[in-house]
């Protein structure tokens, strides 16, 4: 299916039934033909929307996309806070990995109480 026309489609959908597209892989049937925010975006606005997608989405393999759609990052992406406390201030960290030491880079500090 066309990538405008899906696009359409899915951001015609109410909440429940993109639901049970997520779970079950199928559209409703029939298709919706409710009104989209597409409907109203000019030709410029629409190819920008399509030029980002393709930005973002292109190359990416199924498993990827799988992962995505899971868990709203790409794989390598995954990663998690670490704080610790550190010369009496509080210091958070993004890690990929929980062991590695942080270079300074996305480092929050606070004063400890």
């Amino acid at each position: 299916m066309d990538g405008f026309v899906s696009d359409r489609i899915l951001d015609s959908l109410t909440e429940d039934e993109l639901r049970t597209y997520l779970r079950e892989e199928k559209l409703p049937e029939p298709i919706p033909n409710r009104p989209s925010r597409f409907d109203t975006m000019d030709r410029k606005t629409l190819s920008k929307l399509w030029e980002e997608k393709e930005r973002i989405f292109a190359g990416r393999s199924h498993e990827e996309l799988e992962y995505f759609t899971e868990n709203g990052h790409w794989p390598e992406q995954r990663g998690r806070f670490h704080s610790f406390m550190e010369d009496g201030k509080l210091v958070v960290e993004w890690r990929i990995d929980p062991e590695e030491h942080g270079d300074g880079l996305g480092t929050l500090a606070q004063e400890g109480r």
